[in-house]
């Protein structure tokens, strides 16, 4: 059997294992059949606490005037205009008796009625990337994205998760039933279920199952449910999103889905519209703005806020109860955790998760980016991937292939595992443990476990880190090829609102076979030059500390060669003559240039964002006198791929001369910008 042909079946069987032992493992959500059987009662709609929403409404007016009623339309990423609309009505002291909503205007109306302010529904919906929050995931449940991280972080800014029928504000969810084929009015229930079926866009997310039904986003049959509202007012506002996309290829298959879609929720909208003329429309102009433009959330929102203030003769004229102390005790409380939990987050963005959550999907993972710490690891991994986070937990387990990242030819099966539990939010403890089979089906193996300590102060401008962490690497048959022992401290700080930082590590390691001792040091800055352009520097160092030569070589040190007598250099199993220097130093040099109007789509799902070309010259210095360092430049091309704004895959390509190996040298990065 060739070597191929073993590499193949090894793969199989490693898949095989893996996914097989998983089978009874991955949670699958439990089928639900099509139960429509009243073809004539489909026009009729469900509603779920009625009876106490028109309580709520009568409490807030005690029957001396006429409820104000709010309808806030679906729009995707447009929907963050309402923010802005409402922070106009709260300056006039307008606060709407209930609320209507739909979609992802549904987001801003629950987090709204809940009684968080304009300004901390923003903080809750920017502070972080969304494109950390939603993990793709195989459709086994109907949805290829999974968002128990983001309902997770929602349940942490609230504290807890609250029910609907407890709210400070009367708010209705309109959502839409697979089962019935029926649209459901939620006005009880809890908070986080209900709002994640609001904005359940077929496909891109799996059904919610809700008192027996299973429902999606009611915004794919009327963006706009303003003939709800006038069932328990005469005094209705709506604020829409909608959308024109006019720079769209309508010939793009994606394009002409979406469009197609569009086209009934759209017109259904409008025709409610018309019906009631006497409502003070507030129409959003976001209409141009992408469905999954996400990232322009503080723009849309303060075009909202400019479209209401064209009607502040109106909205002047309304009478309402505005503010009332529970609400001013839910936003006091909220600006006593929101430090607290962005705080938290920003140390590992890593959210405490009470619900357990499992998924699996297709994943890359690379071992080589900058500043990993895996240091004795420098590889590609494509494969199947294994998620579970429950509360502090998070566990990984990959089954595919890996590639040595200077040998891409080389193509070996392997499963990877790894553990993180977060005891505390300034402390992470890690396991990591991987099996491969080379040519011949003998395995290697390698492990590391860590532990690292953070706090962010100075308004998360100052990062301090203590790191320590422990990695082996054995060989065929099970050889000791190498093993390190590290422990250092980082300090770092980053100018907000600026592309400049710098940063300083150092600190000690024990190597070879635990018989050699060094000392580190790294230090890393970036500056920008001119509009678009930063210059990135950074050093690495590593001294013998008892004098001798042979100082280690790692990936991590920034210096991109396939020279083998370097890159074993310092191991148990060195391909070249011993080198007496005690030092072992690279310099770093990288001019990058960001295009701000470069963001091509493809219909609208995948983005192409955050690109930039990089052009880098690194050195080193390894042998004793050596005044003229060794080098390696070459350019870099840097991306990250958005799945419908809201799930991120970071992706470098670089190719360079490496002068100590006298070749070309290239490569590529996942999962990591480096």
């Amino acid at each position: 059997m060739d070597g191929k042909l073993r590499h193949i079946v090894s793969l199989f069987i490693v898949m095989v294992l893996v996914y097989g032992t998983l089978g009874a493992a991955i949670t699958v959500p439990q089928q639900v059949l099509n139960n429509s059987n009243e073809l004539l009662a489909a026009n009729l709609p469900i509603t779920y606490g009625d009876v106490v929403f028109r309580q709520r409404i009568l409490e807030r007016t005690k029957g001396e005037r006429e409820p104000i009623g709010l309808v806030l339309s679906g729009g995707s990423a447009r929907a963050f205009a309402h923010i802005g609309v409402l922070k106009y009505l709260e300056e006039q002291d307008i606060v709407p008796d209930f609320i209507i909503s739909n979609s992802m205007g549904s987001i801003v109306a629950l987090l709204y009625a809940a009684g968080l302010s304009p300004d901390q529904i923003i903080t809750v919906c920017s502070s972080v990337d969304l494109g950390q929050l939603f993990n793709l995931t195989l459709p086994l449940g109907g949805g290829i994205l999974d968002t128990s991280q983001f309902s997770a972080l929602i349940n942490s800014f609230l504290g807890k998760s609250p029910r609907l029928e407890e709210l400070p504000i009367p708010v209705m969810v309109v959502a839409e039933d697979l089962a019935t084929k029926r649209q459901i009015r939620i006005c009880e229930g809890d908070l986080l279920t209900v709002m994640e079926a609001s904005f359940v866009l077929p496909v891109y997310f799996s059904p919610t199952e809700y008192q027996g039904h299973l429902l999606v986003d009611g915004g794919i049959t009327n963006l706009v449910p303003l003939d709800i509202a006038y069932d328990y007012s005469d005094s209705v506002l709506v604020s829409t999103a909608f959308y024109e996309g006019s720079d769209l290829n309508l010939r793009n298959p994606i394009t002409i889905l979406n469009t197609s879609i569009d086209i009934a929720k759209r017109r259904q909208g409008v025709v409610e519209l018309l019906r009631h003329p006497e409502t003070l429309w507030i129409r959003c102009m976001v209409e141009g703005f992408s469905f999954m433009d996400f990232k322009s959330m503080r723009q849309i929102a303060s075009i909202g806020y400019d479209s209401a203030a064209k009607y502040h003769d109106e909205l002047c004229a309304m009478e309402t109860m505005g503010l009332d102390e529970r609400i001013n005790k839910v936003r006091a409380d909220f600006s006593a955790r929101e430090k607290r939990v962005l705080g938290n987050y920003r140390l590992f963005n890593h959210v405490y998760q009470e619900r357990f959550s499992n998924y699996m999907f297709f994943s890359t993972k690379s071992f080589l980016y900058e500043d990993d710490p895996w240091l004795l690891r420098d590889e590609l991994v494509v494969g199947i991937s294994y998620n579970i986070d429950w509360k502090s937990l998070v566990f990984e387990l990959n089954g595919g292939f890996g590639w040595e990242s200077t040998s891409v030819k080389d193509i070996y099966p392997m499963v990877t595992g790894s553990l993180s539990v977060f005891p505390f939010p300034f402390l992470a403890l890690s396991t990591d443990l991987s099996i491969s089979m080379d040519q011949n089906w003998l395995p290697s193996w390698y492990n590391r476990t860590g532990v690292e300590l953070r706090q962010l102060l100075a308004g998360d401008r100052l990062s301090l880190r203590f790191l320590g962490s422990l990695e082996h690497q054995f060989s065929p048959v099970f050889a000791l090829q190498g093993m390190l022992l590290n422990v250092g401290g980082f300090v770092g700080w980053q100018d907000t609102g600026s592309a400049f930082h710098i940063s300083a590590e150092g600190g000690w390691q024990l190597a070879h076979a635990y018989d050699r001792s060094f000392a580190y040091a790294k230090l890393r800055s970036s500056v920008p030059v001119v509009s678009d352009v930063d210059l990135k520097l950074s050093f690495n160092g590593r001294f013998a500390l008892d004098g001798a030569g042979d100082v280690p070589f790692y990936q991590g040190d920034q210096f991109r060669t396939s020279e083998a007598s370097i890159r074993t250099q310092g191991s148990l199993s060195p391909t070249g003559a011993a080198n007496p220097c005690g030092y072992l130093m690279t310099a770093n040099m990288v001019l990058s240039w960001q295009p701000a109007g470069f963001k091509p789509t493809m219909g609208e799902m995948v983005i192409i964002e955050d690109s930039s070309i990089r052009i880098f010259n690194q050195m080193l210095w390894y042998q004793a006198g050596q005044l003229l360092p060794s080098f390696v430049y070459g350019l870099q091309l840097s991306t990250r791929i958005s799945f419908l704004g809201l799930k991120n895959l970071p992706l470098s390509v670089y190719v360079g001369y490496d002068s100590p190996a006298d070749s070309v040298v290239w490569g590529f990065i996942f999962g990591k910008q480096s």
